[in-house]
């Protein structure tokens, strides 16, 4: 797992490095609020299956929903598939903000290709949407839909990244680190999304063990991807936040970088130590994961002395990157966790892992993307919207997303674990882990209902002025 590199780009700022100029909120390109709405609207629709998702752990509820034909197989994957285009999406609006702002700015064909990428994508979203709910689904994690939108989506894939690659020939070796994520990401995706379609291939799809592989290794890979966009966007975000070029260009950025490149790579073998599998290969997703505690150390060194220092200006979009980097190290150590062979071989299957994922994709990626589109709010609109960005409202908003997911991961961690240590020694799970259901339910519609208010709040802001 690479989440640990977001908690690097949020660092004080020093004095003797170059400081950057606040960009007036007319120089936010129309393309980069047209991305931001796309994203937004992402999250809603995630929200929405989520929660409908959710109520199916009511026993009584699950079987009204079933009897009008919403099955928990149809909404799972519109939670997992719109998270996952939130991730991207919001990924790709600092991105834009990023190319709308560099040598030149964008032209006439840039924006051809960006008109086109988003009509692709639109129109792949709502098959997406449609079809799922209709009960066409593909069957596989993350990728559930039918792969015809995938072939859409890919499509939309490649017209953006010829906008963003085509700017590498003014050069790549010296640009910021944030450049080096955004390209890994971009090329990185493309292969990743190809190989989760391996099953469509007779010899895979006719060998279970070898799909089974394959599956649960570009889902691991194909998750890096998007991590590399957002960490990219994170850095670009704290440089312009605090006029700071100092951590993006600095050796232990591009350090970290190696090692989360290094994982990304290597340590998807940790959901797949239940297969079978050469010995050499599970050893190395091993060790890569023991690795993190390096940046562990740092992620914590990081959090001790952002705590001994007071909140600066912009503190209702810093909050949420500031709540994202405790999740940061709270999920680094999740993962460390459950990549040790022995533990990982108990709890594999249970909610534990339902946990991780969570934990990582809304404490850590959607906490991220909320302060860094905030920022791109405030870069778009100017200083009147300052106040709606900073108000208490906003402050609220991270504090009860944030405690909400804390007791529903808790709660996950707790009836995995003890279904899966039973599940190990032969016995029947503890009925009260069944009757505790209610939790996941109760915190998960209260921690959607609080996303669903600022992802509204958000839009609304970027329709003023």
């Amino acid at each position: 797992m690479t989440q640990t590199l977001a908690a690097q780009a949020i660092r004080p700022s020093d004095p003797s490095t170059t400081r950057l100029e606040p960009l007036a909120g007319h120089a936010v390109d129309r393309t980069v609020v047209i991305q931001l709405r796309m994203a937004l609207s992402c999250i809603l629709m995630a929200v929405l299956g989520g929660f409908l998702a959710a109520l199916h752990y009511v026993p009584a509820v699950s079987t009204w929903l079933n009897g009008i034909g919403v099955s928990l197989t149809q909404l799972r994957p519109v939670h997992t598939s719109f998270a996952s285009l939130w991730i991207f999406g919001g990924s790709l609006a600092v991105i834009y903000h990023w190319l709308s702002t560099q040598h030149g700015g964008l032209d006439r064909a840039d924006r051809l290709r960006f008109r086109f990428h988003t009509a692709c994508w639109i129109v792949a979203g709502v098959g997406i949407f449609v079809s799922l709910l209709l009960g066409v689904s593909s069957g596989r994690e993350y990728l559930g839909f039918h792969p015809a939108f995938s072939a859409v989506l890919l499509v939309g894939w490649f017209a953006y990244a010829w906008n963003f690659l085509r700017r590498l020939r003014h050069g790549f070796w010296a640009q910021p680190i944030y450049v080096w994520f955004w390209t890994v990401g971009t090329l990185f995706f493309i292969y990743t999304f190809v190989e989760g379609h391996a099953y469509l291939l007779p010899g895979v799809f006719e060998n279970p063990v070898r799909d089974l592989q394959i599956q649960w290794k570009s889902c691991g890979t194909l998750v890096g991807s998007f991590n590399f966009l957002m960490y990219g966007s994170l850095t670009y975000v704290a440089e312009r936040l605090t006029g700071n070029r100092g951590y993006a260009q600095s050796p232990t950025a591009f350090w970290l970088f190696g090692v989360g490149c290094l994982n990304s790579f290597t340590n998807y073998a940790h959901h797949t130590y239940h297969l079978p599998q050469t010995p050499i290969v599970k050893w190395i997703a091993f060790i890569v994961s023991m690795l993190e505690l390096v940046i562990l150390l740092k992620v914590m060194m990081d959090l001790a002395r952002a705590m001994r220092q007071r909140p600066g200006p912009f503190c209702g979009r810093a909050s949420w990157l500031s709540h994202a980097k405790g999740w940061t190290g709270t999920m680094l150590l999740y993962s460390i966790v459950i990549s040790v062979p022995n533990v990982n071989s108990i709890i594999h299957g249970t909610h534990v892992v339902v946990g991780h994922a969570m934990g990582t994709t809304i404490g850590i990626d959607t906490l991220v993307l909320l302060g860094t589109g905030c920022w791109l709010i405030g870069e778009a609109r100017g200083p009147a919207i300052l106040p709606r960005l900073d108000c208490g409202l906003q402050r609220a908003s991270v504090r009860w997303i944030s405690g909400l997911l804390a007791v529903l991961v808790a709660w996950l961690i707790v009836a995995g674990t003890i279904h899966g240590w039973w599940r190990y020694q032969g016995l029947a799970t503890p009925q009260w882990v069944a009757a505790s259901r209610w939790i996941l339910p109760l915190c998960g519609g209260a921690m959607g209902a609080w996303l669903i208010v600022v992802a509204v709040r958000m839009l609304r802001m970027l329709r003023a002025g």
